[in-house]
């Protein structure tokens, strides 16, 4: 429904935003400055023939007008209830009772400082763009008996005016956009400015936005999701002059004077914004063998569609799904990737075809090291072992290589491959010498974790020598010569030997002597009738020793010739011929 100025009222069928049908007229007699339906009416601000009022219930062929005259000029108009509310220019506010729309009463008057151009009522109050005077607010709690204006000013001329909420939305000609805090009506904020490029003539509000008619410039959207913080305005031009506007759906209805009306799609102008992400993960490390791990993005956006989640080298593993402004979508990502990383990338797209895109890398590490489940005690052994071995088992997710090191020597087995929780056998070499080895077992997973053993291989000697071949006791005659004894003893580690003869001392020095090889002892000639025992002791080096004792006795021939008289034989000797000397001695005295 457009007030059509000379033409009066046009109907145009809109069914059809896309392609508007031809106007449908009804003159009126003044000229059609503004129109507001309610129910079956149309009602016209008609200039200097007042309100007109016209029967739309075929729209398609409206009624006669109704005239109700008014002192001023109507310019604008609002019905709430049953009274309209007229902006009158010279006249200020009219409120004229239309309870019944074919008989509308006498207009009741409430002037304003300069000239009423429009007006909106919400509430109790009727908010009159008052041009130089700014926007006049008038209590209508009583319809009939209006009470007087409180002003607020604006920098320029008020000629456009929509309540929304606690705010006021004033068309302020030159500058632009005034929106003014009307929580207390008795006492409007100071107006917030958002200026526009073209001459601000008519303001509507739907949802977070106003639609400013804004002559030479078209269409004017401006964000009006904080009041107290305008945005800037997004512009489509029109092939006219914008001086009145409508918003129903998706489409601002301009009253674009001499091109008539303009069909203006303002989703497509408002929603030139891509979706803003208010909450993503960061990216996330986990250790492999990970379970339960998901990813959650909120989105925001005035007209959501959907989202996809794509992983990278995989495509899309998510989606299209729908999503919703402000709620949370959660990805649960499967169990069991892999050591690598993982880039997931969500798009949340609008209806517009705006959209945002966040990446998220989900790294799997693998931080542990392997762990050795079963290893060898330290190993002791007798020198001249044969097939010892030695054996560890390890598991781990991600087995790669062990190595096996001789403490002194490096490595002496791998790097090679080795097989979670089974075990690997190393095989000692035979032959070792007595001595302490130490092995260090290394495994290795493929991310460079790794765990150590050792074990101490100890070789002993605790065996003592053995006297293979040794004489047997051995008996000469007085004067007799060379004279020996002779032994043969076995050790893997020989060392030193010893002769000793009893009751002497140390006949040799420690000599050392080869295990198999005999050892010969020369005994001395010349040794008096006796009993002689000789003892050897061999020694390896370890500390083990054997012994073994030979007795050599040398005795008189049968005659006693040669035979060696002993100490105590000549003392009996002696003995005897003393007591026969003294016998005679004494014999010879009595004589």
């Amino acid at each position: 429904y457009v007030a059509d100025y000379t033409s009066g009222l046009a109907v145009i069928d809109i069914s059809d935003p896309t392609n508007p049908g031809i106007p449908v007229y009804e003159p009126t007699t003044g000229y059609a400055w503004g129109v507001y339906v309610s129910g079956d009416y149309a009602y016209v601000a008609d200039g200097a023939s007042g309100l007109a009022v016209i029967d739309i219930s075929n729209p398609t062929n409206p009624g006669i007008p109704v005239y109700e005259d008014t002192t001023g000029a109507a310019l604008g108009v609002y019905v709430s209830g049953d009274y309209a509310y007229v902006a009158d220019y010279t006249s200020g506010l009219a409120v004229i009772d239309i309870s019944d729309p074919t008989n509308p009463g006498i207009p009741v008057y409430e002037p304003t400082t300069m000239f009423a151009y429009d007006v909106y009522v919400s509430g109790d109050y009727a908010y009159v763009a008052d041009t130089n005077s700014g926007l006049a607010v008038i209590d209508i709690s009583d319809p009939t008996n209006p009470g007087p204006p409180v002003y607020e000013d604006t920098t320029e001329s008020a000629i456009g005016v929509y309540v929304s909420g606690d705010y006021a939305y004033v068309a302020d000609l030159g500058s632009g956009l005034a929106v003014i805090d009307i929580s207390d009506p008795t006492n409007p904020g100071i107006p917030v400015y958002e200026p526009t490029t073209g001459s601000a003539r008519d303001v509507f509000v739907s949802g977070d936005y106003a639609y400013v008619a804004d002559y030479t410039s078209g269409l004017a959207v401006i964000d009006i999701s904080d009041p107290t913080n305008p945005g800037i305005p997004v512009y489509q031009d029109t092939t006219g002059y914008a001086w009145g506007v409508y918003v129903s759906g998706d489409y601002a209805y301009v009253a674009d004077h001499t091109s008539g009306l303009a069909v203006i799609q303002v989703r497509e102008i408002i929603d030139r914004w891509n979706p803003v992400i208010t909450d993503a993960p960061s990216n996330l490390p986990v250790e492999f063998g990970y379970t339960g791990q998901s990813l959650s993005w909120t989105a925001t956006d005035a007209n959501p569609n959907t989202y996809t989640i794509k992983l990278e080298g995989t495509g899309i593993v998510t989606g299209p799904t729908a999503w919703t402004s402000g709620v949370a979508i959660i990805y649960n990502i499967p169990d069991g990737f892999a050591v690598g990383i993982y880039v997931y990338t969500i798009n949340f797209t609008d209806t517009e075809g705006n959209y945002v895109t966040n990446n998220i890398a989900f790294t799997v590490e693998d931080t542990t090291s392997p762990v050795i489940s079963d290893a060898p005690t330290d190993l002791t052994v007798e020198y001249g072992y044969t097939g010892q071995s030695l054996s560890w088992t390890a598991t781990d997710a991600n087995p790669s290589t062990y190595t096996i090191e001789l403490e002194g020597t490096g490595i002496v087995a791998g790097p090679t491959t080795w097989t979670s929780d089974i075990a690997i056998t190393y095989d000692v070499p035979n032959g070792f010498a007595v001595g302490d080895y130490v092995y260090t077992v290394n495994f290795t997973d493929d991310r460079g974790n790794h765990v150590t053993d050792s074990v101490a291989f100890t070789v002993e000697d605790t065996t003592n020598p053995i006297i293979t071949d040794a004489p047997t006791d051995l008996t000469v005659e007085y004067g007799y010569t060379g004279q020996s004894l002779s032994w043969t003893a076995t050790d893997a580690n020989p060392s030193t030997y010893t002769i000793v003869p009893e009751g002497t001392g140390t006949a040799t020095d420690p000599t050392a002597w080869t295990s198999g090889i005999a050892i010969t002892y020369d005994i001395p000639d010349g040794l008096a009738v006796g009993i002689y025992v000789y003892t050897i002791n061999f020694t390896d080096t370890e500390g083990n020793y054997v012994t073994d004792s030979v007795t050599f006795t040398v005795e008189g021939d049968g005659d006693g010739a040669g035979a060696a008289i002993s100490f105590g034989n000549y003392y009996l000797i002696f003995l005897v011929i003393g007591i026969i000397s003294l016998a005679f001695v004494q014999r010879r005295r009595k004589l």
